[in-house]
């Protein structure tokens, strides 16, 4: 008898799609929830895969578990796709992007492509001689040490009709990138709400200190090399030297 082969291809990293995909399993089921993970990943229907011997699921399995293992980042400018992508920070957007991640974060499972489009566009201007990156599930990852990192690039003006013709390009993006960028926005979101309630004295000022620590301890865990690593005073909030840690005062 003639023995059936089964090509796989195993992604240089997990997308926002398949992210997507993976996780709307609505089982209770181990196996299932297996089946389908291996199912979402490689493209082959669920019927077919529930059907492979379990010593090749469990190996197809452990092959992707691999590319998905992998701690979220954040990673203020990356190369994807040839082009480069900076991360827009929450002191220089407009209302209107933030407003349409409000509510694009109502239906999250189904939005992460357009809320990825929206946080990371196209850099128009930077002030860099030259990029320094690091390579990893060949992206290329901003790696230069600098003060202030956001104010060394500008990226495209958020524009609503223009993100709607991109979005779906981002159902390709590096999902633990836009989890780490997920993560690095929520945060400063936080920190701004912080402050904010500090300076109109709802919270007492070491309330708000604890609170900052709490946040930007949190932060510390996600943010990569590439990204703005940034400690705080109480009023301003600033971005310390990139690619290093905070210094210890």
């Amino acid at each position: 008898m003639q023995t059936k082969t089964l090509d796989i291809v195993i992604p240089d990293y997990l997308t926002v799609d398949q992210y997507r995909l993976m996780n709307n399993y609505k089982g209770d089921s181990d196996f299932g929830r297996m089946v389908h993970a291996v199912s979402s990943l490689s493209g082959q229907p669920f019927e077919t895969v529930r059907k492979w011997p379990l010593s090749v699921l469990t190996e197809v399995a452990n092959a992707f578990a691999e590319i998905a293992d992998h701690k979220h980042e954040f990673h203020s400018i990356i190369e994807w796709n040839g082009k480069l992508y900076g991360y827009a920070p929450i002191r220089k957007s407009t209302l209107g992007e933030y407003i349409d991640i409000e509510n694009l974060s109502k239906d999250l499972e189904n939005n992460m492509h357009k809320i990825a489009a929206i946080l990371y566009r196209p850099i128009t201007v930077h002030r860099f001689k030259s990029f320094k990156f690091a390579v990893k599930q060949k992206i290329k990852m901003l790696s230069n040490k600098v003060e202030n990192v956001f104010d060394w690039y500008d990226v495209e003006p958020y524009d609503n009709q223009k993100r709607k013709l991109v979005e779906e390009e981002f159902k390709d993006f590096p999902a633990h990138i836009f989890l780490g960028a997920v993560s690095f926005f929520l945060s400063t979101v936080n920190l701004y709400s912080i402050s904010t309630l500090s300076s109109q004295r709802k919270i007492s000022t070491r309330r708000a200190d604890k609170m900052m620590k709490e946040q930007l301890q949190a932060l510390s865990q996600t943010t990569g090399a590439g990204g703005g690593l940034f400690t705080h005073s109480v009023n301003p909030i600033y971005y310390k030297l990139q690619g290093t840690p905070p210094s210890q005062k």
